[in-house]
């Protein structure tokens, strides 16, 4: 009798292991995926207000930390839409937010939407600074936008998750 081996030896940890295994398999069914895009400009995104200190943050800072590409559809857009952005979870550590229980956030037309810790722990959250590889423009409700990924993540599809995909967004503080 023929015995088959399914697993290689290995000296790889296993934790790069399974970050492959995770990669691998959220690829094929089309969850985020890590891409690598020309470099941003200084352009200021959003300024992030911690008390009374604020401090500009560009796309460039934002994009240096890893920028992933989702398609998904959008409760206010036609069809299947691709955008490129980076982990909110990342943003909100980067600007030293990260201990907050919820993030506001407001536009530059004073739309403002609170966006609680759960949305960016329990399932992934974009927030993007390009569409179709194209840098966002305010034309094109950027440079950041809120973006769930609604079709990998069914349990964002709800009007209450509707009403914050922020875009335009002028600012980020906490929410006390």
């Amino acid at each position: 009798m023929r015995s088959i081996r399914l697993f290689a030896p290995t000296t790889a940890p296993i934790a790069t292991i399974a970050a492959v295994v995770i990669f691998l398999l959220s690829a094929a069914a089309g969850a985020l995926e890590p891409v690598t895009l020309p470099e941003a400009g200084a352009t200021v995104a959003f300024k992030a207000i911690n008390g009374d200190r604020e401090v500009p943050v560009t796309v460039r800072e934002l994009e240096a930390l890893g920028l992933y590409r989702v398609t998904t559809t959008s409760p206010w857009e036609k069809g299947e839409l691709v955008f490129e952005g980076v982990l909110f979870s990342d943003v909100v550590e980067h600007v030293g937010l990260g201990d907050a229980d919820a993030i506001r956030l407001r536009g530059l037309d004073s739309y403002t939407q609170v966006i609680p810790r759960e949305d960016w722990i329990d399932r992934p959250l974009i927030l993007a600074t390009r569409q179709n590889g194209e840098l966002l423009t305010r034309r094109t409700q950027g440079p950041t936008r809120v973006v769930y990924p609604l079709s990998e993540y069914p349990a964002y599809d709800s009007a209450v998750h509707d009403g914050r995909w922020v875009w335009l967004i002028e600012s980020m503080d906490p929410v006390e």
